[in-house]
């Protein structure tokens, strides 16, 4: 059994039940961060590639991190990258998180690219992933069932094509990224705004009528209540950074004297 790959399929099964999970994203390139917030119980774990510092040596070492926690750690991708998403994988990440996913074109590449062949075109090489040898060909016989595929939607193009993009067979869930939707909007970050609003509904329609799971980046804590109410199930609510920074502003606050 090889554990990561447990913990993915486990992750769709709760997912699939109803279950909301938690998640943090991380930019910062410590993988003690990933032991952190692993040990503080959220579910799952965005090594962000695509804003941050992180390489694919810091990811490995995240992965590495977070085998010794229960929370599952994926890697977020710069670019929709075939190359890329093959060694991230090939490291051991038991998914994918792939920004700007705009067409059923984009989302089939994205499966392709997660998946050996015959269900996709993934050159075979798993060296951390498959335990370096050890358990390459238990890998290989159960990858394609359990390695996440999850394309962050944020931008107009994609809310025009969203219906083709959910409906893509091998799309486990998909992400609304806010900020840049909202930009591609040309409502930056006015999140109550209309065209935004119709946008993110858009999505979830999408997601109800194909039974694929609606996930977003939740921009506040009471949005990631209203999310997790609204039923949405892939909820990344915060970031090791911010998390820092609000919690040294908190302290400075408190103790320094007014």
């Amino acid at each position: 059994m090889i554990r990561e790959l447990e913990k993915a399929r486990r992750f769709k099964n709760q997912i699939r039940g109803g279950e909301p999970r938690l998640g943090v994203q991380i930019g910062l390139a410590d993988p003690a961060v990933v032991e952190i917030l692993g040990r503080a119980g959220f579910d799952w774990l965005l090594v962000d590639t695509e804003h941050a510092a992180s390489n694919t040596l810091t990811v490995q070492a995240m992965l590495q991190a977070g085998g010794q926690t229960e929370a599952l750690v994926l890697a977020r991708v710069l670019r929709l990258d075939v190359d890329e998403i093959r060694r991230f994988l090939d490291i051991g990440s038991p998914g994918i998180v792939c920004p700007f996913i705009n067409s059923g074109e984009d989302a089939r590449k994205l499966v392709s690219a997660c998946r050996y062949p015959p269900q996709g075109s993934r050159g075979y090489g798993p060296r951390r992933a498959g335990i370096f040898g050890f358990d390459a060909t238990e890998y290989f016989q159960t990858a394609n069932d359990a390695i996440l595929c999850i394309p962050i939607i944020e931008s107009k193009e994609a809310i025009e094509k969203i219906e083709e993009i959910v409906a893509t067979d091998g799309i486990d869930m998909v992400m609304v990224g806010p900020v840049d939707l909202s930009i591609s909007l040309g409502v930056f970050m006015q999140y109550d705004h209309s065209k935004y609003v119709a946008a993110v509904e858009k999505v979830s329609q999408a997601c109800r009528k194909h039974g694929k799971a609606m996930g977003t980046g939740c921009y506040s804590l009471e949005h990631a209540r209203r999310c997790a109410a609204a039923g949405d199930r892939l909820l990344l609510i915060g970031g090791d950074d911010s998390f820092m920074a609000a919690e040294a502003r908190r302290v400075l606050e408190a103790v320094r004297p007014k």
